[in-house]
């Protein structure tokens, strides 16, 4: 029996609501300050995530400071038991299974991993979307967009292009604007700034095959590879149509995974930093 606990790794950003004015309505704070403070104010909304409700289910939350720029959040949605009492009556009582999440958020890092625990939701993006929501209304006043998206496994997109290729008619990447230095640098150049240059917050681009033909995709293409390599950590996902078959591959399905054991959780806030990280290299 396993005496880790699983976490699903995900990367969020932080990007301007409007980065294309030189002085906007937050404030009288220009979207190079936003940016600049921007890893502060999303600490600041985490503490204002509220007492919510999601689909009518009643949700506690707390959030702890653990250490520098590192975060460790709660979350117990109510789910009700029925038990049966001695003189054969049911009663229902209170049970609030909790999941717990870390947050390392500094410019580099950006990191949250949820723990996947069926008892609690159904899957960790219903905590992500929690959180999201839950920082969206602060954010929003700052003048930040808040997106967040799971990482997932390169060689399973590249394992799809090897086993079927010159089958592949149809691909689909779909992107957050980069924000990030750090896990952009392959990016080409034109697709780093056109999100910058129209105040996108998310870009799309598709490559369709003529019906009678397919793809030609290849590592040694540096703008598929920087694609791939960009979206695999964190910012974004990719679609793929096989022929011959109806359904639609996608990366997000070969999700990334932190296991942590009981002694790894209880370590030192730094500890626990530096096996995420370690983990996700």
């Amino acid at each position: 029996m396993s005496t880790h606990t699983i976490f699903r790794a995900y990367r969020y950003q932080l990007l301007p609501l409007d980065r294309n004015e030189t002085k906007d309505l937050y404030h009288d704070r220009s979207s190079e300050e936003i940016i600049s403070h921007k890893n502060l104010y999303f600490a600041e909304a985490l503490f204002h995530l509220p007492k919510i409700n999601h689909k009518r289910v009643e949700i506690n939350i707390s959030i702890e400071t653990i250490g520098p720029d590192f975060f460790k959040i709660q979350l117990a949605p109510s789910r009700p038991l029925t038990r049966e009492t001695h003189d054969y009556r049911r009663e229902k009582v209170e049970n609030w299974p909790h999941i717990e999440a870390y947050i390392l958020n500094n410019a580099d890092d950006q990191l949250l991993i949820i723990q996947d625990r069926v008892t609690a939701f159904a899957n960790t993006d219903t905590a992500a979307n929690i959180i999201l929501r839950g920082t969206r209304g602060m954010l929003d006043r700052i003048g930040l967009s808040l997106q967040i998206e799971p990482l997932f496994n390169e060689a399973y997109f590249w394992g799809l292009v090897n086993e079927y290729s010159n089958r592949i008619t149809w691909l689909e990447f779909e992107f957050i604007t980069p924000n990030m230095a750090n896990i952009s640098k392959t990016l080409a150049k034109t697709l780093k700034n056109l999100g910058k240059e129209t105040n996108a917050v998310r870009e799309q681009l598709t490559l369709r095959a003529a019906p009678s033909s397919s793809l030609d995709i290849s590592q040694e293409n540096a703008t598929i590879q920087g694609l791939v390599e960009y979206t695999s950590q964190g910012a974004g996902d990719i679609k793929l149509k096989i022929k011959g078959i109806r359904k639609r591959f996608q990366t997000s399905n070969s999700r990334r995974e932190v296991h942590l054991s009981g002694i790894e959780i209880t370590a030192g806030a730094s500890e626990i930093a530096e096996i995420i990280r370690e983990a996700l290299r």
